[in-house]
This record gives structure tokens, C-alpha cells and sequence, in this order.
């Protein structure tokens, strides 16, 4: 998963002006945003909503449970595959998070 990082701030600035340069000389330009990895459960459960997301990573050690224990509910009802991982930390590394 780790190619699946979210890009830093500099990365994207260098992928934007990347693609001004190519539309500017004329060029096609490079494809879309690669696929990254999104977090947050707001965030998550908008795109969980919108069908959206293609995975859904869901960590065993959440406190309060409660947060997430209606995720795989909505995500048998929207059709999209998730998995529980056994820890939050894991994740965590994934997103430049501490936990």
C-alpha cells in the first residue's frame, strides 16, 4: 500500500506545474491524480455514500468502538469491499499519522 500514499505538498506542486508546462508547450497532458489512499471518517463515509471508494481499511483497535461499527454495515449496503486491519498504527504510517 505504500505506493497508495497520499502525495506531500511538494510532490504536488512539482506534479502541477508539471502539467502547466505540458499544456503550455503544446503537449498532452499527463494522466489524472494517481490513486492515493484518503482517511478520516467524514471523509471516508462521503465517498463510502458517493461510491466512491474502491476499499475500505477499517483498524480493530478504535476507542470508542462505536465509530466505526456501522462502516461495514454501509459498506455491505453501497457494495464496497472492506477489511479490518489490526491496527490503527498501520494505518497511521500509511497517511503520515502518527496513530
Amino acid at each position: 500500500l505504500n505506493k497508495y500514499r497520499p502525495e506531500t505538498a511538494a510532490a504536488k506542486k512539482q506534479r502541477i506545474k508539471e502539467t502547466a508546462a505540458a499544456v503550455a508547450a503544446g503537449k498532452e497532458a499527463p494522466a489524472k491524480v494517481p490513486h492515493q489512499i484518503k482517511f478520516g471518517l467524514k471523509h471516508i463515509t462521503t465517498l463510502i455514500e458517493e461510491k466512491k471508494a474502491q476499499l475500505v481499511l477499517i483498524a480493530c483497535d478504535v476507542d470508542p468502538i462505536e465509530l466505526v461499527l456501522w462502516l461495514p454495515a454501509l459498506c455491505r449496503k453501497m457494495d464496497v469491499p472492506f477489511l479490518i486491519v489490526k491496527d490503527k498504527a498501520r494505518l497511521g504510517t500509511l497517511v503520515h499519522q502518527k496513530t
